[in-house]
């Protein structure tokens, strides 16, 4: 815990499996996804996954900003990159590591619901229960701050900045360490950037 801030941290093993758990009780509710639609960027790598567990090749990618730091958010979601006619038509999974606020979910599932003839459905891998959205699909409901494998460098620097002497290295290594962050990575972090 930072502040006021618990975080969990998660490791590629943890986050495949949290994934795997989630496409078969996707596939014994009987839905089979035409197309993966990742929101990037915290979708995108367990779009891969899911593209993999239900051998669907098409896979697509909308872009949302919201997120600042840690614990900090714009005004407003806003879309900035668009899916292309792959999903015309089709039936779309629709992916997000974590529904936190929601917002940035309802803007993806807002524009979504004004194209005709598409069926979706929302998977994320954490929900929160402030959450605006509640995702068809999510592995487990928390109010931690959760920490992905493919974010470990990001987190490294905002742990740094919000931990604010940087001088002191082994103070901040050793409290990385504490919250989970693999050694190898927090000392790779220092040995590239330090």
């Amino acid at each position: 815990m930072i502040g006021d801030i618990s975080f969990d941290v998660l490791s590629w093993e943890e986050s495949y499996n949290i994934t795997l758990v989630l496409f078969e009780k996707m596939k014994r509710d009987g839905f089979i996804p035409d197309v993966i639609l990742g929101i990037a960027r915290g979708g995108w790598i367990p779009s891969r996954l899911f593209a993999d567990f239900f051998k669907q090749r098409t896979t697509s990618n909308i872009k949302v900003e919201f997120y600042g730091k840690i614990g900090e958010t714009y005004e407003k979601p806003l879309i900035v990159q668009y899916p292309g006619d792959e999903i015309k038509g089709k039936k779309i999974l629709v992916v997000d590591d974590v529904a936190d606020t929601g917002k940035s979910l309802k803007v993806v599932i807002d524009y979504l619901a004004s194209i005709d003839g598409l069926e979706f459905k929302v998977v994320t891998l954490h929900y929160k229960p402030h959450s605006i959205v509640l995702p068809d699909y999510y592995f487990k409901e928390t109010t931690d701050w959760i920490v992905f494998p493919w974010e470990y460098y990001e987190f490294i620097d905002e742990i740094i900045e919000k931990m604010g002497d940087t001088n002191n290295q082994i103070v901040i290594k050793d409290k990385l360490k504490d919250l989970g962050v693999p050694p190898g990575i927090v000392d790779s972090y220092y040995h590239n950037y330090a």
